[in-house]
């Protein structure tokens, strides 16, 4: 992540780390079959290790980066997992060292010349790349979704970092640094949730972080009108889901 990005998100480290959704599976298996071995891969901007661990299912060993200390401190420990804090412009790994990259919810912090020439460096011929996220949380009750559409996008609309518009343009026009492929279609992220745990999520969101940093918090009057119109005020668990986007393909040398 960029210097802002890391310290805003190095704040809420544990809730990321409790409350971060994880990504689907079949993705990870499809992206280790799309690299020339599976011998390492880099997980760039890896927070606390959300998609190391599911890289670690599928590689010999996962290179994870970030340049949050606070956030690394939340990782778990694996044997095929080796954590360093560094910028994702200079990771540090050895020239044509890895198989792939994967960026999970980070990209767009960090994205541009630099980071597209350290990732050349750092791969191997046929290695491939993967930047992979997911688009704003939908819920069957319109009424819940209604006032949360109304939270992300009007209540925290001062807050929210420019880069933030990459992320809802499932990183399209972002420089991207090889020949891409079709990006799998119609895979979604789901969760059973309390309202509890879904303010958990929202206190990772950035823009949440920096309006409490500002002096406003907008969360308990969000969490009042939620209160009313979620089953067992609150208490029960209801279907939350957020559409898997990103872009993928093979990474080349410059044009």
């Amino acid at each position: 992540m960029a210097d802002c990005a890391s310290d805003l998100f190095g704040s809420v480290a544990e809730d990321y780390a409790a409350f971060r959704p994880t990504y689907p599976e079949p993705f990870f298996s499809a992206f280790a079959a799309r690299c020339p071995s599976l011998q390492r891969v880099w997980d760039c901007g890896c927070g606390s290790g959300q998609a190391s661990i599911d890289l670690a299912k599928h590689f010999e060993h996962v290179e994870a980066s970030d340049a949050s200390a606070a956030q690394l401190s939340q990782a778990p420990s694996h044997p095929r997992i080796h954590y360093r804090q560094v910028p994702a412009h200079a990771c540090g790994l050895a020239p044509a060292s890895v198989d792939g990259v994967l960026v999970a919810a980070a990209v767009h912090w960090f994205a541009g010349d630099a980071f597209n020439q350290e990732v050349r460096r750092v791969a191997k011929p046929g290695a491939a790349m993967a930047w992979i996220g997911y688009l704003p949380l939908q819920l069957e009750r319109e009424a819940l979704q209604s006032h949360i559409d109304h939270f992300y996008e009007t209540t925290l609309k001062p807050w929210w970092a420019p880069e933030r518009r990459w992320v809802d343009d499932s990183y399209a026009g972002l420089p991207f640094p090889g020949e891409e492929w079709p990006f799998p279609k119609d895979w979604w992220i789901e969760r059973r949730w309390t309202l509890a745990e879904l303010v958990g999520y929202f206190r990772t969101w950035s823009a949440v972080e920096q309006a409490t940093r500002d002096g406003f918090d907008p969360l308990p009057a969000l969490i009042e009108e939620l209160q009313e119109l979620w089953p067992g005020q609150g208490s029960e668990a209801i279907t939350i889901r957020w559409p898997f986007m990103g872009r993928w393909g093979l990474i080349t040398a410059c044009p």
